[in-house]
């Protein structure tokens, strides 16, 4: 392999006294020889093992600059980060594809040092009574002064008498040595969790997602130790009435006064028009289905008395998983999406807010393989779920994320078992494919962009957590 010095790999470091110092240290790493997919953008061939790890994973424009197996479970879910460190969280044995291989031992949030990239170390592994089985309910958040980890059981756990409603809080100032601080136990199994950007908080998502309702439960962490239950809460609308809503989950604005809330179905007459939550539909848990809500969280950040989480703007169709800040040429926009499902499945889909009150569909990223005119004939799985549930091999999202919420140019897509998938979104109308890598597992959690490395954090369910790189800058 060719060897070529990649900038920047570690930042100089500039130091002025009464004389100036400079050092600098930068790392050399192999290039990766791109291995182009077969067939069309994000195609599997479903008679080759799909959903197995490939020897050798096909890639375009991305350099592999570290790699961790850890342990060689098959259970990887959901990922998170402090520092120099990442947390991959587990699925409970055999999840609907995920953990049927995995060793007991093994199941839990693995805590792996990246503090040399090359090298990703697997440092701990967490087995607390929210940190066994958390799947998608894991946050964590690292304010400079604050480091905090929040894993909760997903939904009811193994036993749901004994594990639903576990959460684990963890300070993690040391980020390779997580320290348990606390342990809570929610009212209600819950599905997705979200720490608010200032660390005093953790947001819970209850989803009831065949009866349209749910809601979000807070938790004030202000003390690490003595975690205060704040209560759980609809949507408001302008009138001071309330409904239920089925939110998957959150994220934040800086300041935290705006929540954007990826949701399935409402009480609120104002998604899913015409199709009905029960019995499952790939209508409504499909790309078209749901949306997310623009959410005013004043009441809450002022700690004013009996708050509200009050509603701004709905939108519909704007997908219901996932949905991320950006700001592009200086403009908002939320990039959320659908959430697996039989070919076509879903992907990404960018919509401007500058108008909260109305936000509008832009763009979408859609692979060839999200077209239907180029989706394989469905499997026996598929046939039998309606096509709400996609077999090994296909095409659709799971996470996204983005590379800087204030100055956006990158979308960071897991798509599963099309794997890592890499867009310039300079242009939201006409998102652009520039990398990918895809190692033939499924690669569903968030994606971390590390801006000050150019480094790429990525967990997949079997191949384990990797560190990337894109060959290229943007033009």
């Amino acid at each position: 392999m060719e060897i070529k010095d990649f900038w920047p790999q570690k930042l100089c470091v500039g130091l002025l006294v009464i004389v100036s110092i400079v050092s600098c240290t930068r790392y050399i790493y192999p290039e990766t020889q791109d291995r182009l997919e077969e067939g069309l953008q994000g195609q599997s061939n479903r008679q080759s093992n799909a959903g197995v790890t490939f020897p050798i994973a096909y890639s375009k424009g991305i350099n592999l600059i570290g790699h961790n197996p850890i342990l060689g479970r098959d259970s990887n879910i959901q990922m998170a980060w402090a520092g120099d460190c990442a947390y991959v969280s587990s699925s409970s044995p055999n999840f609907i594809g995920w953990g049927e291989t995995a060793e007991p031992h093994t199941f839990g949030v693995a805590v792996i040092d990246v503090g040399d990239p090359s090298a990703p170390e697997l440092v701990e592994l967490l087995r607390d009574k929210g940190a066994m089985y958390s799947s998608e309910a894991m946050d964590a958040i690292d304010t400079g002064s604050r480091k905090v980890l929040a894993t909760g059981v997903y939904q009811g756990g193994v036993n749901p008498p004994m594990d639903k409603g576990w959460l684990s809080i963890y300070d993690v100032a040391n980020c390779k040595e997580p320290k348990l601080t606390a342990e809570y136990r929610w009212p209600v199994e819950i599905h997705a969790l979200a720490i608010s950007p200032n660390g005093q908080r953790i947001y819970a998502t209850e989803i009831h997602p065949f009866k349209a309702s749910g809601g979000l439960h807070v938790l004030d962490i202000s003390d690490l130790t003595a975690p205060r239950y704040l209560g759980r809460f609809n949507v408001t609308r302008e009138d001071g009435s309330e409904f239920d809503f089925a939110v998957h989950d959150i994220s934040f604005s800086d300041d935290e006064s705006r929540i954007y809330a990826g949701v399935l179905g409402s009480h609120g007459g104002d998604l899913n028009h015409g199709v009905e939550p029960f019995p499952p539909s790939a209508a409504y848990l499909g790309p078209e289905g749901g949306g997310f809500y623009m959410l005013d969280n004043s009441d809450m950040v002022t700690g004013k008395k009996d708050p509200k989480i009050r509603l701004i703007g709905t939108a519909v169709h704007g997908g219901w998983h996932s949905p991320v800040p950006a700001t592009i040429s200086g403009k908002p926009y939320i990039v959320s999406g659908g959430e697996l499902g039989a070919c076509p499945g879903a992907w990404p889909r960018i919509t401007d807010v500058s108008d909260e009150a109305a936000p509008r569909l832009v763009g979408e990223f859609k692979l060839e393989m999200n077209k239907s005119e180029n989706c394989p004939p469905m499997t026996e799985q598929e046939q039998l779920s309606g096509g709400i549930v996609a077999g090994p091999g296909t095409a659709t999202l799971h996470y996204n994320d983005v590379d800087n919420a204030q100055n956006t140019e990158l979308g960071l897509f897991n798509f599963m078992w099309a794997g890592l998938r890499i867009a310039d979104l300079r242009l939201p109308s006409q998102p652009k494919e520039i990398a990918y890598f895809k190692p033939g597992d499924a690669c569903g959690g968030q994606v971390r962009f590390r801006k000050e490395t150019g480094h790429i954090w990525l967990s997949c369910g079997q191949s384990g957590f990797y560190v990337l790189q894109l060959k290229d800058k943007l033009p």
